[in-house]
Parts: structure tokens; C-alpha cells; sequence
């Protein structure tokens, strides 16, 4: 059985890379499927945090490593030492949305980590704190299952802070744990005590 599973696996890695090449002469016509059985692959988005374009991250608008894991550990350590210890997810991330830094304690339910990553993208979005959106007209009072403005990814929670340099926004901290926002407004604010931009 072993070697059935290990020839199976093998022959998947040396299959997939040939399956991945592009078709030969380029992309299909339009309308037309890229593969067999008319495949087509969905249109690219325009960034990894959502619909705007991505930007040029040039080196006065980076997170250094170092500052961005020591603000995901000081925000998680400030979590686990309130009255009700909060196992919450805590994410860094750059002008793009990528993910600079990402940490959680052990016991974080999984759906903490989208709740932290659409708390960041609020903020790169909006270019304020995921609180601060919430009091926004048209925004406030809505329900929190609301897509607001037509994007899924907008949440309304608190926890959310942008990361500033200059003046300029060049990330976000995100983070949510179990025992509610007013928490997790108060360990991205141990996190944010990191940053020496």
C-alpha cells in the first residue's frame, strides 16, 4: 500500500508541472477553452488583497521582518495576558495585502485568521482603522453580515490599524480573537508599539 501511495504521489509531481504549461502558441482564443473539455482559467486579480491594483512596494514603504514578527508576538502576548485570555489570530501585512507576518497561539479557531486578514484589508482599503470604517455614513448600523459597498472583504470590526511611515500608509496590523473587539483593539495597539518606522 505504501508503495502504491508513494508511486501515486510521484507520478501527480511529475504530471502536474506538464498539465501547468501554457498551451502551445500562447493563450486560446477568446471564448475558446484553454484545455480539454473547454477549461478556461478564471481572469487574474488585480492584487493579492482584492480588487485594486497592486503597488510598487519600493524600499522607504517596506515592513522590516524583524519589526512586523516582534509587533504579531507583542499583539498575541498582550491577547493572552488579558482577564480573559483571548487565543486570537494576528496578522501583518504590506501595501498589497501580502502577509509580512502571521501568528497565533495555540487553540485560535480558524475563522480568527480571515476575521484578522479582512480586518488588514479594511484598512488598505479604506486607509483607516477597521473601527473607524464602522462609524462611517451609509456604514454604521449595518449588520454585520452586510457586504458593504459591493466588497465582500470590508468588515466593520475593530482590531484593524494601519501601519504609518512618514505619514504614509505602508500596511496594516490585523487582529481578531474570541472575546470581542474592544480586545482586539487593545493588542493591535501593543502590536503597533513595535513599529520604529
Amino acid at each position: 500500500m505504501t508503495r502504491f501511495v508513494s508511486a501515486l504521489l510521484l507520478g501527480a509531481m511529475l504530471v502536474t508541472p506538464v498539465l501547468a504549461q501554457p498551451a502551445p502558441g500562447g493563450a486560446p482564443p477568446p471564448g475558446r477553452g484553454a484545455g480539454r473539455g473547454g477549461f478556461q482559467m478564471p481572469p487574474p486579480v488585480k492584487g493579492p488583497a482584492g480588487p485594486f491594483d497592486p503597488v510598487a512596494i519600493t524600499p522607504d514603504k517596506e515592513i522590516p521582518m524583524a519589526q512586523a514578527l516582534e509587533a504579531a508576538q507583542a499583539a498575541v502576548d498582550a491577547c493572552l495576558a488579558l482577564p480573559r485570555k483571548s487565543a486570537a489570530a494576528v496578522m501583518v501585512v504590506d501595501l498589497n495585502g501580502n502577509v509580512r507576518a502571521m501568528l497565533s497561539p495555540d487553540g485560535t479557531s480558524l475563522n480568527l485568521f480571515d476575521f484578522a486578514r479582512r480586518k488588514a484589508y479594511t484598512v488598505l482599503k479604506k486607509k483607516m482603522p477597521s473601527a473607524e470604517f464602522a462609524t462611517q455614513p451609509g456604514i454604521a448600523g449595518q449588520p454585520f453580515t452586510a457586504v458593504l459597498e459591493g466588497d465582500p472583504n470590508l468588515i466593520t470590526f475593530g482590531g484593524g490599524l494601519p501601519i504609518m511611515k512618514g505619514g504614509q500608509l505602508v500596511g496594516a496590523l490585523g487582529v481578531s480573537g474570541p472575546t470581542g473587539v474592544g480586545d482586539d483593539v487593545k493588542c493591535a495597539q501593543a502590536g503597533m508599539t513595535k513599529f520604529h518606522l
